[in-house]
């Protein structure tokens, strides 16, 4: 890959859903962008689950277009992001379609990849102060706030936002993605990245007011959080380690209760069988604590062969319906 940013194919993935009013403004001001810091204009893929015409107005924009999966703003990101790599990209950034945030900072996120520091480059609203252009919410800040908490300690890296709108990743990040949930993108994708030894540099964005449109994820972060806190414990492996804990402490204090009624009958077992509620007892920790620690194997095994269907054909398909031309 070229070591200057200006020679590098860029592709530039947006998710959108209902966008048509604003995503004609979006695409001007990326193309923009990239002409002012003298960068090649980008091709740009619209991960699109509209009901209104924002695919029509980005294939008369002469926009790649490809079907978001309809499950959620973070399937529609990873079926992008997937359908980039068949341009083969020297860089693929990744963007909101919101006009939150701001294109003109395209070269603070492309110049560590260039420098060779980074293989994902993060955005964040919160490094430095006044980056937020408009009230933001303390609730949302207090969901912001749990999730990046969450992310600092699987990952280890000092990150201070859960939610930049805007990132650059070199294709083999991508390449490399095996995510298991349709709205933890952001959040996912850092911890895998991770997880495969790439580098990740967190870089400060400002975050604007929408002024088209509502948000299209959620309507308030604490509610994100009920749809990402059951996936990034799945991805973090905590539930497992729940499980087997919580069914090896039920069977074992089955094991012992039952020590204590033999020890209380004198081991005589004719006479432990009178004591029908403690054998009742017994039985059902037993058998909850055999289902607890098969349900944690189960959700061992799941995880792990979705993430061998992922790595056999990390592409899948998806590549094959771009042409929004």
């Amino acid at each position: 890959m070229p070591s200057e940013p200006s020679r590098w194919k860029i592709c530039l993935v947006l998710p959108t859903r209902n966008e048509a009013e604003i995503l004609a403004d979006v695409v001007g001001e990326v193309q923009r962008a990239f002409a002012k810091h003298g960068l090649k204009e980008p091709i740009v893929v619209i991960s699109d689950d509209s009901r209104d015409n924002t695919r029509t107005i980005a294939r008369q924009l002469g926009l790649e277009v490809v079907i978001g999966g309809g499950r959620g703003l973070g399937l529609a990101m990873q079926v992008g992001l997937r359908a980039a790599l068949a341009f083969n990209p020297d860089v693929i950034v990744s963007m909101d379609a919101d006009g939150q945030s701001n294109p003109d900072e395209i070269m603070s996120f492309l110049e560590p990849i260039a420098r060779g520091s980074a293989d994902m480059v993060v955005g964040s609203r919160f490094r430095e102060k006044g980056l937020i252009l408009y009230p933001y919410k303390w609730l949302n800040r207090s969901g912001i706030l749990i999730l990046t908490w969450i992310l600092r300690r699987l990952t280890g890296l000092a990150l201070t936002d859960s939610h930049g709108g805007l990132r650059a990743m070199r294709p083999e990040v991508v390449r490399e993605f095996d995510l298991l949930g349709t709205h933890t993108y952001v959040q996912e994708s850092i911890i895998d990245a991770y997880e495969k030894g790439f580098r990740i540099i967190e870089v400060p964005s400002v975050w604007r007011e929408r002024i088209k449109g509502s948000s299209q994820v959620v309507s308030s972060i604490p509610k994100y959080i009920m749809y990402t806190l059951p996936i990034l414990l799945m991805r973090s492996g905590v539930h497992v380690r729940w499980l087997y804990t919580a069914g090896s402490l039920l069977i074992l204090a089955a094991l012992l209760y039952f020590g204590l009624v033999a020890w209380e009958e004198g081991f005589r077992f004719k006479q432990m069988f009178s004591r029908l509620p403690a054998f009742v007892l017994i039985t059902l920790l037993t058998v909850v604590g055999v289902q607890l620690f098969s349900l944690g194997f189960l959700a061992e095994m799941l995880r792990n062969i979705k993430a061998r269907v992922d790595r056999f054909d990390p592409i899948r398909t998806v590549g094959k319906g771009v042409g929004g031309r």
